[in-house]
């Protein structure tokens, strides 16, 4: 159960220029966007190895998303290839054939051979989460480069499709027809070509826009960072349970016996083991932090005890030093 955004490329009809000005095309979009969009890297700090958030999303092999740098909300990665080859790919078929790509997935969701070769470059969760509309005008821009060869589909509302239509057109500078699926009559016009009858209901239904599903859930997730507000009252009251903490063990006086790099491991150790994950800014910080404050970070990382309204409000404790004055 989730949100997932799919993209399906019959990969062998695309030649290497071709692709090259497409992932040209991504990085100058991925880069533009906001929010920008985040990957996932290690970190070293000290003998202890952390993951952090980072906004340089590009690797050798292309671009890795996450989430994004103003909610900090993540999900699964979903990575745009530098290069199509087959580490990226769930192969379908053997051959690439000269059929619709919407007509092969049409009849693939629905158990039906296609005999065209094509692969799913994205089929993760998003969960609608902010960074879920990148990842629909990334899908958009294969398939606006190459129609017929190419198609965005999955958990999208009309809204997604639309938004993501418009801002991709903004960057691009140029005429962008929304994805295919959520465009009721080009949908039912391309799988009728080779589909009819009771088929051609089933499949377009099957890959019309959902209305609800996404949004509703992102809506949920958002909403519960909304209730932890950094200027609410939970907040304030964390902070005083934080600083208590430390007076109350004396952390400061006892980590001050500590060499620096001691204390960064224990805060490393502490995010790692409840999976507190933060951004390379963080890190950075807590690198060069004095005493006092590597004391509080330490309580506040290992003062999570479960919770998505926890995590959420010690990460922006742990993110924003002035969210820890009362």
């Amino acid at each position: 159960m989730g949100v997932r955004v799919h993209l399906a490329v019959v990969a062998d009809r695309v030649d290497d220029a071709a692709w090259r000005s497409i992932y040209a095309d991504a990085r100058r979009v991925a880069a533009a966007w906001t929010p920008q969009p985040i990957a996932a890297a290690w970190r070293r700090i000290g003998a202890e190895k952390v993951v952090q958030y980072t906004t340089d999303v590009e690797r050798p092999d292309g671009l890795h998303i996450v989430g994004d740098a103003v909610s900090l909300t993540t999900a699964e990665r979903f990575v745009f290839p530098s290069t199509l080859v087959p580490a990226f790919s769930r192969d379908r078929a053997q051959s690439p054939g000269d059929g619709d790509v919407l007509v092969a997935v049409a009849r693939s969701r629905r158990g039906v051979p296609t005999g065209l070769g094509w692969w799913e470059l994205f089929g993760d969760k998003t969960q609608g989460l902010p960074y879920h509309t990148l990842v629909v005008a990334l899908g958009l821009l294969v398939e606006h480069r190459l129609p017929a060869t190419a198609v965005v589909y999955g958990d999208l509302s009309t809204r997604d499709a639309e938004t993501a239509r418009r801002r991709l057109a903004e960057l691009l500078g140029e005429r962008v027809e929304l994805p295919v699926v959520a465009d009721p009559a080009r949908l039912r016009g391309r799988l009728a070509a080779e589909i009819d009858g009771d088929e051609l209901d089933v499949a377009v239904r099957g890959l019309a826009p959902v209305h609800a599903l996404a949004e509703s859930i992102a809506a949920d997730l958002l909403g519960v960072m909304r209730s932890t507000s950094v200027e609410s009252q939970v907040r304030h009251e964390l902070v005083r349970s934080i600083r208590a903490q430390v007076h109350a063990t004396e952390l400061q006086e006892r980590i001050s016996q500590w060499e620096p790099v001691r204390a960064r491991e224990a805060i490393a150790r502490a995010t790692s083991s409840c999976e507190l994950r933060l951004t390379a800014a963080a890190w950075d910080a807590i690198e060069t932090a004095d005493l006092a404050e590597l004391a509080f970070m330490l309580a506040a990382a290992r003062a999570h005890t479960g919770g998505w309204e926890l995590h959420h409000a010690l990460r922006a404790l742990l993110e924003n030093p002035t969210l820890r004055e009362l």
